[in-house]
């Protein structure tokens, strides 16, 4: 379903929620890209919900591999990636670069933007905030063996990761958010080993080795930086969870769970 159908359901809870019952009652999709089974969330933490069925056929989709061959993932046909990677400026905080970092946008088949994917050269797991309801939190492999081998060597962290879909009040991320309103984040996270002694056991930032990364759904607009948008608000709490329970999530979590990293260095030109 593109995000175009999307916005337009956004405005008629019942169309939506009919929609979804709907997406229920189709058979099974094929294997892989599929959507992991969710996992019950940490202790004092909300319990996830089952993850929404696979969506797409396996047999439709397309893969796509960064220029530096660092990030791989699959994507649905007709969907395509504007890839603005770039060579890096040299960043004296982490005495890197200049370096070859990717960026990666996901647009639907009608140009919608759906994920981000950027690198950056190093953080210091600093993602101090807390974790809201999960209404998705799907477990997912994204290391290679390679990879993991490179994060090892740097003394990084690549504990298991999730999927995971938040939901909270609108005003929770904006200050000048409409009153009722909700919105949604999802994106994928890894666990941090206890030795980094950070506030939280989870992390959007996702640590590479020899650069990090971040990925997350994005609505179809850009944030006050021209970067995309990677809160989804809608207009009452209700028609939020009928969108975690519907085709579009579902949808892209089968997309991320298809994310690959692969350990390739980062590149001092462009390839």
């Amino acid at each position: 379903m593109s995000r175009t159908a999307v916005r337009a359901l956004r405005a008629s809870a019942a169309v939506l929620a009919a929609l979804a019952l709907a997406a229920c009652a189709q058979p099974a999709a094929p294997a892989a890209p599929s959507s992991p089974a969710a996992e019950p969330a940490p202790t004092g933490a909300p319990t996830a919900s089952a993850t929404p069925a696979p969506s797409a056929s396996a047999d439709a989709w397309r893969a796509f591999e960064s220029q530096d061959g660092a990030v791989r993932f699959a994507v649905p046909e007709g969907w395509s990636v504007d890839d603005r990677s770039a060579m890096g400026e040299a960043s004296e905080m982490y005495d890197r670069g200049p370096g070859w970092l990717n960026e990666l946008v996901v647009l639907d088949g009608d140009g919608a933007q759906m994920l981000w994917y950027r690198e950056a050269y190093g953080t210091d797991f600093a993602d101090c905030r807390p974790i809201y309801e999960t209404p998705i939190k799907a477990p997912v492999d994204p290391y290679s063996p390679e990879a993991r081998a490179v994060i090892e060597q740097s003394g990084g962290s690549a504990g298991p990761s999730f999927v995971l879909g938040e939901l909270a009040e609108a005003s929770t991320w904006s200050n000048d958010a409409a009153p009722g309103a909700w919105s949604t984040t999802m994106g994928m996270t890894t666990t941090i080993d206890p030795s980094h002694e950070t506030c939280l056991d989870q992390t959007g930032v996702l640590w590479l080795g020899n650069r990090i990364a971040e990925v997350s759904v994005t609505a179809d607009g850009a944030g006050a930086a021209g970067e995309p948008d990677t809160t989804i608000d809608f207009g009452s709490e209700q028609l939020a969870r009928d969108w975690f329970a519907g085709e579009e999530a579902a949808l892209l979590v089968d997309v991320l769970s298809s994310f690959e990293f692969t350990g390739a260095p980062v590149l001092e030109e462009a390839p």
